[in-house]
């Protein structure tokens, strides 16, 4: 016990050493119980993750800097993933922000979702695990092992951004995508809605490229009420095309957050996929959650598929 004590305070010790030369560390834990219906795992959650932030200033006022977070530590009742790391590394400046790794391409980064509309989260992302949700469109298509290249930036109230990503190597499906996007907040009296559109495209090496084009609106009243609404237009050379129409609703009063979000995609030549997610919170102060999360979905008129989580998220 004495050794691991000498451990761990000899970790805090460094840790505020490091602070101070402009690296930051924090973390988030969660535990519950997870499951669903058929074919769901279910059993004991747990999983812990932590962040290293770092930057930095030149002489002339260029900052820089990189963000690692290392994904556990991802536990249920049936296996236990392995460890693994996204990173991010970001010059940044008058000119705007330069960003490299597994971050958000510009399609993502303007677009509004469904579940950015009050959610408190949960702890297997029930809500937004459905099949009728629309996360992060084509990012990763390209298979660039995350790795993303975006510059974005703000004049005022309007932002734009431009990304791309290149497949790891020749086997790709598809080799090389790009994306444009761009923002508009619209402030007034007790609230304000952020406006966002984008394109992207995602090159085939062999087989069909794919493209989409959005629109969102987030609106966020001062009352606490939430809502956002996105609308997705995806074309596949020689597939079946469809668009995808995402509604999110969210409310916050005093310690609880409440959230409800549906979405379809309406497939050319195929049946639809559907499903919607709810999320509760109720904020333990502290840094500590109490979360709720359900999502139920079907593809393709099969048979619905749901799934839960109920637990403590913690944050550090």
């Amino acid at each position: 016990m004495k050794k691991v004590l000498f451990a761990t305070t000899a970790l805090v010790a460094s840790a505020g050493f490091a602070a101070a030369q402009g690296i930051e560390i924090s973390g988030s834990a969660e535990m519950g119980y997870a499951g669903g219906g058929a074919g769901v795992t279910e059993g004991f959650f747990q999983s812990v993750d932590v962040r290293f932030s770092m930057a930095g200033e030149t002489d002339n006022g260029l900052t820089f800097g990189a963000v690692i977070d290392l994904d556990d530590s991802q536990q249920d009742n049936t296996n236990l993933t392995n460890a693994f790391a996204d990173f991010t590394v970001f010059v940044s400046g008058a000119f705007g922000t330069l960003t490299l790794g597994d971050t958000d391409g510009a399609m993502d980064w303007a677009m509004q979702e469904a579940n950015t509309a009050g959610s408190p989260g949960s702890l297997n992302d029930a809500e937004t695990g459905h099949a009728g949700y629309e996360g992060s469109y084509l990012d990763g298509d390209a298979d660039g092992n995350g790795q993303i290249l975006r510059y974005d930036n703000s004049f005022g109230d309007f932002g734009v951004a431009v990304s791309i990503e290149m497949g790891a190597d020749g086997t790709d499906t598809l080799d090389t995508g790009y994306a444009l996007g761009a923002t508009y907040n619209l402030a007034f009296a007790g609230g304000s809605v952020r406006f966002g559109a984008a394109f992207q495209e995602a090159a085939a090496v062999s087989g069909n490229g794919e493209s989409a084009a959005g629109i969102s609106a987030a609106l966020a009243m001062d009352s606490g009420f939430e809502a956002t609404l996105a609308f997705t237009d995806v074309q596949i050379e020689g597939g079946n095309d469809y668009t995808h129409t995402g509604l999110g609703l969210g409310y916050a009063f005093g310690p609880f957050s409440l959230h409800a979000n549906y979405g379809i995609d309406n497939v050319n030549g195929a049946a639809d996929n559907t499903g919607y997610g709810v999320a509760a919170g109720y904020d333990l102060g502290g840094g500590a959650d109490l979360l709720f999360g359900y999502g139920s979905g079907s593809t393709a008129g099969a048979a619905d598929i749901d799934t839960y989580s109920l637990g403590l998220s913690m944050s550090f």
